[in-house]
């Protein structure tokens, strides 16, 4: 984890303004204001429950900063949105079709045609790696050893290029869709059969007994899952 926030930690640096999609608690915009203690930083996320009063309290703290929190979902907020920004750090909802549409609506915000994007979460969205490779003329790409490894990226707009990326993605993304849709939906049914065939309190006795009996790591994930049906 070091690796990965180090990553963040360098690269805003020699920034000046930051759009952040996916505040949470702050935990990124710590870092980068340690880094840059006098960050432009606009947030979003869709729940100010933790969100609002950790900007509040970097507020408090990093007093040269300028921290704007903006609460709904991404893709709207964007389209609306009219400042323009050196840095995008894409942090929040990891499912691979939200991405690309805030790739796609934190294009028209860049300050330049060179975009600088900071993904929180490179193993999660592997098409959008390829598709971004693929489509784009890549300036810089950092990829660090690290678990649970963000990505860093800057690529050089135009239309040809958004084109194709736009193409391309949705290639790849066919192919993620039974993984997307259909298999959260195998688990569920699955789920639903175990509690009514097994009942509910035999799936949760079976769960402990395979946890205390057995070390193997995907026994342990069976077992987790049985204690919670």
């Amino acid at each position: 984890m070091l690796n990965k926030q180090l990553l963040l930690y360098n690269v805003v640096k020699k920034h000046k303004t930051v759009l952040e999609i996916g505040v949470y608690m702050g935990h990124s915009i710590l870092i980068m204001l340690s880094s840059n203690p006098r960050l432009s930083i606009y947030g979003i996320d869709i729940d100010k429950k933790f969100a609002l009063p950790s900007i509040n309290y970097l507020k408090k703290n990093f007093p040269r900063s300028n921290l704007k929190f903006l609460e709904g979902d991404s893709i709207k907020i964007l389209n609306k949105l009219k400042k323009k920004f050196d840095l995008f750090h894409i942090d929040g909802d990891h499912k691979t079709a939200k991405i690309y549409n805030e790739i796609v609506a934190c294009a028209k915000l860049t300050k330049n045609k060179n975009m600088k994007i900071l993904f929180d979460d490179a193993d999660m969205m592997k098409s959008i790696d390829r598709s971004l490779v693929m489509s784009f003329q890549v300036k810089k790409y950092v990829k660090p050893n690290s678990k649970f490894r963000n990505l860093y990226i800057e690529i050089v707009l135009n239309k040809k290029s958004m084109l194709k990326f736009k193409i391309i993605f949705n290639f790849l993304h066919l192919f993620e869709i039974p993984q997307v849709y259909l298999l959260p939906l195998l688990k569920k049914i699955i789920r639903k059969l175990l509690s009514t065939i097994l009942g509910k309190k035999f799936c949760n006795h079976l769960g402990q007994i395979i946890l205390n009996r057995f070390s193997n790591i995907y026994l342990i994930n069976v077992a987790k899952k049985l204690k919670n049906i």
